[in-house]
This record gives structure tokens, sequence and C-alpha cells, in this order.
């Protein structure tokens, strides 16, 4: 009776293992498919066809552009030597009041 057991338990981790293989070997087993495509027609009809005439063109007045404060000026800062002695050229700044103008 044990020796038939044994028979049967071999059996079914024999045939466990089979199935387990023949299971997992197939996507080991399997490669990826890479394709390129160039299509080089022409079409048949021009394209996008618009079956109706276009609408006149709408010209509209400019819109005028005013500024709504004066720029900043810009104000020459002569050249002058910082608090260790080292000489700083002058340079051009923008001499804008509070909150920009």
């Amino acid at each position: 009776m044990k020796a038939a057991k044994r028979r049967v338990a071999a059996l079914a981790i024999g045939a466990s293992l089979v199935i387990g293989l023949l299971l997992t070997a197939d996507p080991a087993a399997a490669r990826t498919q890479f394709s390129f495509g160039l299509n080089l027609a022409v079409p048949l009809t021009p394209y996008p066809a618009y079956g109706y005439p276009y609408p006149p063109p709408v010209h509209y007045q400019p819109y005028p552009y005013y500024r709504a404060y004066p720029p900043c000026a810009r104000v020459w800062i002569p050249g002058y030597y910082d608090g260790y002695g080292n000489w700083v050229f002058g340079y051009y700044r923008y001499d804008c009041g509070y909150y920009g103008y």
C-alpha cells in the first residue's frame, strides 16, 4: 500500500513538474517582433476638399497700443570704489520709482 502511495505521489509530482515546465517554457522562448513600415503613396484627391467658398476676410481696426505709464529712465552710474577698495566700473541702470513706474 505504501509503495502504491509513493508511486502515485511521485507520478503527481512529476506530472506537475512537466506541466509547469511546459507552461513556463513557452514565454521564456518567446521572441519579440519588430516591424517598420514606410508608406510612399500618392493621394488620389487633393488634400482637404473644401466644398464651399471661403468666407471673405474680416479686417478689424488696429488696436492702439498705449503704455499705462512712461518707461523708466536710464541713468548712468559712474564708477566707484566699493567697501573693499575694488574699482567697480560705471554702468547704466533703469531708475524706476515705487511699483516699477
